[in-house]
């Protein structure tokens, strides 16, 4: 199991040295001049999301011994595969052009529910320019590692759905998290509330969360395996995605 983060007092919480002391008007107009930026370009706004994510989510999983990357990085993927549903089913209910000529399915699972997916998710999920797998394995192979086969990451996801395999990253045999990917989607309101002023969109949310596992991998500096990180968070995100949400 991998720990950093132990025995510091910072709670992983976002902060702003002395903004306690900044004149109201101050703060107003960098406010407005970062709502320009947002504005002007939305990478900007998902790269503060991005930040924001990961800190808050270090502070929820953080205890006695410190942060367990593993867990970080199942809940980061996990809301990556809701990001990508719902970024998914926006682009096809608005008929937006890159989602043109794709679609969502529904498909029974061995335990008899009704699980999604499709091109449409795909696409968010693997296969454009900021995808999930694009940032995250890119982040990886960048510092080195290799990387899991995506199609076989694509193919597990499908062959176990609704079976006592889905919804289980292949982790180091020890390094286990307390929690399965879905559980940690009962976060996701309460993250989305904190990513909306700076990343309105959904079709910004799967990105979001693609830099958050970048800042991940990045605080591990190098002492952990981002090849086995990635694949964690890949299978985390491939079975949330699967899952539907109420409209």
């Amino acid at each position: 199991m991998g720990l950093f983060g132990r025995n510091k007092d910072r709670d992983g919480q976002p902060s702003t040295p002395g903004a306690a002391g900044v004149p109201q008007a101050v703060r107003e107009r960098v406010e407005h001049d970062l709502r320009q930026k947002i504005a002007q370009d939305p990478m900007v706004g998902n790269k503060l999301a991005g930040r924001e994510v990961l800190q808050r989510m270090l502070a929820v999983l953080k205890n006695e011994h410190g942060v367990q990357v593993e867990g970080v990085a199942t809940a980061l993927g996990a809301l990556s595969g809701r990001a990508c549903h719902l970024a998914a089913r926006d682009g096809v209910q608005n008929q937006r052009p890159e989602y043109t000529g794709l679609g969502i399915v529904q498909v029974g699972g061995a335990d008899g529910q009704t699980y999604v997916m499709g091109p449409a998710i795909n696409r968010p999920l693997l296969e454009n320019a900021y995808s999930v797998w694009a940032l995250v394995a890119g982040y990886a192979q960048s510092k080195g590692a290799g990387l899991p086969d995506v199609q076989e990451l694509a193919a597990h996801g499908a062959r176990t759905v609704g079976g006592p395999e889905f919804g289980r990253p292949r982790y180091v045999p020890g390094t286990e998290p307390a929690m399965l990917p879905v559980q940690y989607l009962e976060v996701w309101e309460p993250m989305l509330t904190h990513i909306l002023p700076l990343a309105p969109s959904p079709q910004q949310w799967p990105v979001v969360y693609g830099l958050a596992v970048q800042g991940l991998f990045e605080m591990t500096g190098g002492q952990f395996d981002l090849t086995v990180l990635t694949r964690v968070v890949m299978d985390s995100a491939i079975a949330t995605s699967k899952i539907p949400v109420a409209p």
